[in-house]
């Protein structure tokens, strides 16, 4: 697996409306992600200690690298309209990207996960 990380910055507006601000990106997250069925997951995380504290860090997951080459190759798509370009670029009201890195799964099975899951 891959997980592609963004780290976010926080705009003003976003400390001084954080409703808005998730109810954005929760928002964002439902059309963005809308028809790229190559990410299979999506998280979300606040830094709380540490360097950059409350930055958002955001992971979105690939089998491999050509489910991502085709998601960026989708993105490139996307962006020659300028109605989705204009509407990703709002991001720019919310947070600043601070960077992103490319993270692989090591070759053997390791972690382990004890989160309740939900009945059905």
């Amino acid at each position: 697996m891959l997980h592609l990380v963004y780290r976010l910055r926080l705009t003003p507006a976003a400390e001084a409306d954080p409703q808005a601000f998730w109810a954005w990106a929760h928002d964002r997250e439902k059309w963005f992600y809308d028809g790229l069925d190559t990410v299979l997951a999506t998280r979300w995380t606040v830094r709380t200690v540490g360097t950059d504290v409350h930055t958002i860090e955001h992971t979105a997951t690939f089998a491999d690298e050509a489910a991502w080459g085709r998601y960026r190759r989708q993105l490139s798509e996307r962006g020659r309209d300028p109605a989705w370009e204009g509407r990703r670029t709002e991001q720019g009201t919310w947070w600043q990207m601070l960077d992103a890195a490319l993270h692989s799964d090591p070759p053997v099975p390791l972690g382990f996960d004890r989160t309740p899951r939900a009945e059905p």
